[in-house]
């Protein structure tokens, strides 16, 4: 039988540095994380993870990309846009991945280097922003980047910190309520050139 040759994206182990890769980037800063200790936690060469992923640039926006799987909002409709942003912020209180991984972890934690807090936000613009943008015919993105700070530091408020304010309120009227001001902006005009 031929040797088959794995290539990059393949293979069980491949999945098992990506797995550890999430919960160490979850755990600690982009800085504090090492290929070196990934390679060690899962028992292989530090050159078979670069070799896996090309650098730990990739690795980490590989991490994000599986941690934030099916979180994006690209193919919501226009008139569905406030309901699908009020459940994912609802819906999915401690949500985790496959991983034990709460996905605004990795976010959070990547906020303290610039590399990373870079690739983050590519992807909260990627995966957010621009698809709200362009649903709402936000010409500057101003409207979209207000929505996304508004349910990323609820959802840190109520997921990471559980504050009492954001944990203790009934779930229905905190949902109405941001409902509410999400669809305030959205209805708001900005004397920009909007629709």
């Amino acid at each position: 039988m031929p040797k088959r040759n794995v290539v990059r994206g393949e293979g069980e182990t491949r999945q098992r540095i990506l797995d550890a890769a999430i919960r160490s980037f979850a755990e600690a800063s982009y800085d504090e994380v090492s290929l070196r200790e990934i390679a060690t936690d899962v028992g292989v060469d530090v050159a078979y993870v670069h070799r896996s992923f090309g650098s730990k640039e990739q690795l980490f926006q590989e991490a994000l990309d599986v941690a934030g799987a099916d979180s994006g909002v690209s193919e919501d409709a226009r008139d569905e846009l406030v309901k699908s942003l009020t459940d994912k912020l609802f819906d999915r209180p401690h949500s985790t991945t496959s991983h034990g991984v709460e996905p605004l972890l990795l976010l959070i934690r990547s906020l303290t280097s610039q590399k990373a807090g870079q690739l983050s936000g590519a992807q909260i613009e990627r995966e957010f922003i621009e698809p709200i943008r362009t649903k709402l015919g936000d010409a500057n993105g101003f409207r979209s980047t207000v929505i996304m700070s508004l349910l990323i530091g609820l959802s840190i408020m109520r997921n990471l910190l559980e504050l009492p304010g954001a944990t203790e309120t009934d779930v229905e009227q905190a949902r109405a309520f941001v409902a509410t001001v999400l669809q305030g902006i959205i209805d708001l005009k900005t004397g920009q050139g909007e629709a």
